[in-house]
């Protein structure tokens, strides 16, 4: 994420985004810790880590430029900086807190599937350094799983 755009601004989506930050801590206060929202160096963002096994960690974060929304260590959805993309951060957070994230597991390769209320779905994925090394001419089988939700 690039910020020509200087400091975070404190507009409605700062703002929308710092109270979502506040809602997770205060309504996962036991299954899940919320880190953040931190501000470094013009970006701010926060992270909310499971204590349940097998349920995935979601992170955030924007600039004066735009939004990104990602699971564990994928490189996340990057998005416009405007409400419709705060939007779609609140449902990629329900659907990691309540467990439906598709979870397809290849060689070397994890990828994250979420569903958006207009039949979109976000898919990304991380990449093991062998598989990155040697990148397959095909797509590699997945073995699709879903997410375990947090417990509450």
């Amino acid at each position: 994420m690039t910020s020509a755009g200087g400091e975070v601004p404190n507009d409605r989506e700062t703002i929308e985004l710092r109270c979502l930050a506040s809602m997770l801590r205060s309504d996962l206060a036991t299954s899940a810790e919320v880190s953040g929202p931190s501000v470094d160096s013009d970006v701010e963002g926060f992270s909310v880590r499971p204590a349940t096994d097998g349920a995935l960690e979601v992170w955030l974060m924007h600039d004066a430029d735009g939004i990104i929304v990602g699971l564990e260590g994928c490189p996340g959805w990057q998005m416009p900086r405007t409400p419709s993309s705060v939007d779609v951060v609140r449902v990629v957070v329900d659907a990691v807190v309540a467990g439906r994230v598709e979870v397809g597991k290849g060689w070397k390769v994890r990828s994250y599937r979420v569903a958006l209320p207009d039949g979109t779905v976000l898919e990304d994925s991380a990449k093991g350094v062998l598989a990155s090394l040697f990148e397959m001419p095909w797509k590699p089988r997945m073995r699709w799983v879903s997410a375990r939700a947090y417990a509450n």
